[in-house]
């Protein structure tokens, strides 16, 4: 065991579920947890600092008149000015937490800045075209931070991959030259790639959108978990005006908020986003009423998700724990041996396979196998926990596929008269600074059998159309028995 290894030991002997096994098709199988872009798994220490030390405390904030109320209301702002302090925002900058992850925060953020409508009023109004926002993406999005944006009333430009299929910041430079009579430009950009693990210049991009006058946001969803975030750099032409991730893919983060953490010098709105409880000053019976100016305050109407927040705090104090530089050398030795591993398997193909330095996500496909199948099939005889589709990237898959608009409009047309069969997508494999080197040999030894005996092992799985899976054949395969009884309360 090398020393990076010896050092996440500990820390890898805390997560829930790392022993865990379950009964398949193939009899007993242990859990190999590789779905770490998914979502994290819950840490045993966070728990129980949930349970005995918060627990005992627990009661809906707003109120310091009590013990209680007090706590809570207390707790959950450290817990608020810790993740700000993790990202090194500014005493300007504003947190709201909400939803389960950053699609809700990223949708909220869109309404602050006024750019969504409501459908059934849409056809009252018109914009002129030139009075439109424009919002630039890169062509390695995640839907949250693509298909939002295509929702409200701007006009939104992709960013064309340069040769080697990374980000081309001239590209941008172009489009915003292209645009640059608009007086609302926003830049919003992937950290990190949740298919490839690839990063993006991202304070690069935020240079170049200062520069021609724009605001640049950052999704740190796929990547806040492994790298250092600085919202102010030195440079003051590189400093994020807005953040959003998910603290439920760290370590011991399931259950957390989404996270958006911007300059409060955006926030323009008289009225919150979600009027109500804990956002006025007063009320009448006379329709009159005084919003709070404290922006955090007035955009977290009702029963915050204090306990939520919390968590999302324990698990950044875990995260800083562990290390970042020790977490990216552990993840690049890893990833070292998944390239090495992978690219020795006949058929198997590593998307983006020209670019090794990245974090610890290898998305991948098999000639002619479905990736569903190689889901299942990976599941029920090795137990290893992996992820098929498109990893909700659809546009990026249309340029790792190399896939034109003919082959593209094919595909959806197959898919809108539902033969989800034909849609083009493959396999993530994710790892962690706690995933080990025995872990990652069988992984690939299983990758390797299902690559030449899957030919054979199709046979005992049929498809289900429905929804694009592969099911086991015997009724022994059905793999989800016993969970209502989880629910039962003694």
């Amino acid at each position: 065991m090398d020393s990076l290894e010896t050092f996440f030991a500990p820390i890898r002997d805390q997560i829930i579920g790392d022993r865990q096994t379950f009964d398949g098709p193939y009899g007993e199988r242990r859990i190999i947890y590789a779905d770490w872009t998914a979502s994290g798994r819950l840490y045993a220490p966070i728990e129980r600092r949930m349970l005995e030390t918060f627990g005992p405390f627990v009661a809906n904030t707003h109120s310091e008149s009590n013990v209680t109320g007090g706590t809570m209301t207390q707790a959950y702002h450290i817990a608020q000015k810790l993740i700000k302090q993790h990202v090194n925002a500014g005493p300007d900058d504003v947190i709201i937490t909400g939803g389960s992850g950053m699609t809700t925060v990223i949708n909220k953020f869109q309404r602050i800045l006024g750019l969504k409508v409501a459908e059934q009023l849409q056809g009252f109004f018109t914009i002129p075209a030139d009075q439109r926002p424009v919002v630039f993406v890169t062509h390695m999005e995640h839907h949250s931070n693509q298909t939002s944006w295509l929702e409200t009333i701007a006009d939104v430009e992709i960013m064309e991959p340069d040769d080697q299929g990374l980000v081309d910041c001239d590209h941008l430079r172009e489009l915003l030259e292209k645009y640059k009579q608009r007086k609302v430009k926003i830049g919003s950009f992937t950290a990190c790639s949740n298919v490839t693990g690839i990063e993006t210049p991202y304070h690069t991009l935020a240079r170049i959108m200062h520069e021609h006058g724009g605001i640049c946001i950052i999704d740190f969803a796929a990547s806040a978990p492994y790298v250092d975030i600085d919202m102010h750099p030195a440079d003051p032409l590189e400093q994020l005006d807005a953040i959003v991730f998910s603290p439920h893919k760290f370590l011991g983060g399931p259950g957390t908020p989404g996270v958006l953490i911007f300059a409060s010098k955006l926030y323009t709105l008289k009225v919150p986003d979600q009027p109500g409880g804990g956002t006025v000053d007063w009320t009448n019976p006379w329709h009159q009423h005084s919003f709070t100016t404290n922006i955090e305050a007035r955009e977290d109407g009702g029963t915050p998700g204090f306990l939520q927040a919390i968590k999302a705090a324990l698990a950044i104090q875990l995260k800083d724990t562990m290390g970042v530089e020790r977490i990216r050398q552990r993840e690049a030795e890893l990833m070292l041996r998944l390239f090495a591993g992978l690219r020795a398997i006949p058929r198997l193909h590593i998307l983006a396979d020209h670019i090794e330095q990245r974090l610890g996500i290898m998305s991948f496909y098999l000639q002619d196998v479905h990736y569903n199948l190689l889901v299942s099939v990976l599941n029920d005889r090795f137990g290893i926990q992996v992820r098929g589709g498109c990893s909700c990237a659809g546009t990026y898959g249309h340029y790792l596929l190399h896939l034109d608009a003919s082959a593209s409009r094919r595909f959806t047309d197959e898919v809108d008269h539902g033969n989800l069969f034909t849609r083009p997508g493959w396999v993530r494999m994710s790892i962690h600074p706690t995933t080990t080197n025995a872990d990652v040999d069988y992984m690939l030894a299983a990758v390797s059998e299902t690559a030449s005996q899957i030919g054979q092992w199709e046979q005992e799985y049929r498809y289900i159309a429905a929804t694009n899976e592969y099911l086991h054949i015997r009724p022994s395969g059905a793999r989800f028995q016993g969970v209502e009884d989880w629910f039962r309360v003694e």
